[in-house]
């Protein structure tokens, strides 16, 4: 009796001691796969982030190239609706002194930067830093006269340009 009772008391413990490891290592191999998803959600959360942000930045930066754009046109074509939308975009994220020389420049105030410093300065606020791009390097091509006789576009920038072709006059 007393060998049978020490059986039972060993194949108890014995049953209650793999319990108990099984039980932690469950409990141990269910923490390690939740903590893997957890990580690689943050992963690909953090990858989400950058893209939206990359998004963002592109989308502000068009903002200020589309309002340039059309406030540098010539022959009468300015669209004002597009200029005042534009520009409204642009003050609202505009940091207080990049909207300073933007305001500046649009309003021909003496001093005020040009289109290339402007865009220098809102591609260095947006990247977060400065890659040393020189605003010299920014194309600007001006619009041809539309009764030059020449119908050449001017390219202020080292560029070179290529002439537009000549347009008939369809009388």
């Amino acid at each position: 009796m007393d060998y049978a009772q020490g059986l039972i008391i060993a194949i108890v413990t014995s049953l209650s001691t793999v319990s108990v490891l099984g039980a932690i290592a469950f409990i141990l191999r269910s923490w390690l796969i939740e903590r893997l998803k957890a990580s690689i959600k943050h992963e690909y959360d953090l990858k989400i982030f950058e893209i939206e942000r990359q998004k963002e930045i592109r989308l502000k930066g068009e903002i200020v190239a589309d309002l340039l754009a059309q406030w540098i046109r010539k022959n009468g074509k300015l669209d004002y609706h597009e200029l005042n939308r534009l520009s409204f975009q642009a003050f609202i994220w505009l940091p207080k002194g990049l909207a300073e020389e933007l305001s500046n420049s649009l309003a021909h105030k003496p001093g005020a930067k040009d289109v290339r410093e402007i865009l220098k300065n809102v591609r260095t606020y947006l990247q977060g830093s400065d890659d040393l791009f020189q605003s010299r390097h920014v194309i600007v091509f001006n619009e041809p006269e539309i009764h030059a006789p020449n119908n050449f576009s001017q390219v202020t920038s080292e560029a070179v340009v290529k002439p537009k072709p000549i347009q008939q006059a369809l009388d």
